[in-house]
C-alpha cells in the first residue's frame, strides 16, 4: 500500500525531519537516506519501522538542520575559532578577515549534525514515529478501501460456488443419458442395453466427477478470507496463499467434471479469482 509520512522533532540545538514513503512489495524492503555520521542509527531505525509496516516497499530519509539562526551563528563562530588556532599554532602569518569568516560560512552552509549519541537517537526516533504515523493512517484508509473491493470479488466467487453447487448432482444423471444414447447408437440393432453395466458405469462415473470436497473446501476458504479481512493483523501474505488453494480447487474441479457446465463456470471463477489475487498484492 502507498503512503506519505513526515515528522519533526527537536534536540538541544537542533531539529531532524524524516520523510517517509511506502509503495507496494510482497516483501518489507527500506532505503533509508541519513547522514553519514547517523549511519549507526540505520539498523534501529529499520527496527522502528517495522513496528508500523510489514509489507511494502519503504524510502526514507533524515535531515537535521540548527535550531535557530543563532545556533548557526554559534557553530560557525566555533569553527572561526578553531581554524584560528590551528593557524597560530601553525605560524601561518597574518590576521583572519570577514572574506576568510564569510569563506568559512559558505563552506559550512550544512552544519555537520551532532554526534549520534542516545539523546539524538531520542529526537531521531521521535521524528520518525510521527512520519510513521502518518504513513500508516494513508495505508489504513487505503486497505480500508481495498478490503471492500476484495469483499465485492469475494461475493462473486461465492456466486460462481453456488452455481457450480447446484449443477454438481445432476452431473451423474446426464452422463448417464448421454452413455445411454451413445451405447444404442453403437450397439446393432435387437441387441439390449444391458442395464447393470449401465448402472455401474454410472456409478464409476459419479466417484470420479465427486467435487464435494472441493465445494466444501472452496466454502471454507471463502470464510477465512472473509475473517482476515476483517481482522486487524496484515492479511497480505495469508490472503495470497489462500489464493494458490481456491485455484487449485478449482482446477480440480474442471479436471473432474470435463464434458459439463461446469468447466465454463471453472473459468469464470478462475478469472475473476485472478483479478481478486492481483488486488491482494496490494494489501499489507
Amino acid at each position: 500500500m502507498t503512503g506519505f509520512g513526515r515528522g519533526e522533532a527537536t534536540g538541544a540545538g537542533f531539529a531532524v525531519t524524516v520523510e517517509l514513503s511506502t509503495v507496494n512489495r510482497k516483501q518489507f524492503d527500506a532505503t533509508l537516506w541519513l547522514p553519514k555520521e547517523w549511519l549507526s542509527f540505520e539498523a534501529r531505525l529499520q527496527a522502528l519501522l517495522r513496528t508500523g509496516i510489514a509489507r511494502g516497499a519503504l524510502k526514507g530519509s533524515a535531515n537535521v538542520r540548527p535550531l535557530s539562526d543563532a545556533d548557526a551563528a554559534a557553530a560557525l563562530e566555533a569553527r572561526f575559532r578553531t581554524v584560528c588556532a590551528a593557524a597560530r599554532r601553525l605560524g601561518l602569518q597574518g590576521e583572519p578577515t570577514v572574506s576568510d569568516l564569510a569563506a568559512l560560512a559558505s563552506a559550512e552552509a550544512e552544519p555537520a549534525p551532532p554526534e549520534p549519541t542516545d539523546a539524538v537517537w531520542e529526537t531521531v526516533a521521535a521524528a520518525a514515529r510521527a512520519a510513521l504515523a502518518q504513513v500508516c493512517a494513508m495505508r489504513e484508509a487505503e486497505g480500508a478501501r481495498i478490503a471492500a473491493d476484495l469483499r465485492g470479488r469475494l461475493e462473486g466467487l461465492r456466486a460462481l460456488h453456488a452455481q457450480i453447487a447446484a449443477l454438481a448432482p445432476a452431473m451423474p444423471t446426464a452422463w448417464r443419458e448421454a452413455l445411454r444414447r451413445r451405447l444404442a447408437e453403437l450397439l446393432p440393432e435387437g441387441v439390449a442395453l444391458d442395464a447393470g453395466t449401465l448402472e455401474r458405469e454410472v456409478a464409476l462415473f459419479a466417484d470420479r466427477c465427486d467435487i464435494s470436497e472441493e465445494l466444501t473446501r472452496l466454502a471454507s476458504h471463502f470464510v477465512h478470507a472473509e475473517r482476515l479481512l476483517s481482522g486487524e493483523e496484515p492479511c497480505g501474505r495469508p490472503l495470497d496463499f489462500l489464493c494458490q488453494e481456491l485455484n487449485r480447487e478449482a482446477n480440480t474441479i474442471g479436471s473432474k467434471c470435463a464434458g459439463t457446465e461446469i468447466p465454463r463456470l471453472v473459468i469464470a471463477f478462475k478469472t475473476l479469482l485472478e483479478t481478486f489475487r492481483e488486488q491482494v498484492q496490494n494489501l499489507e
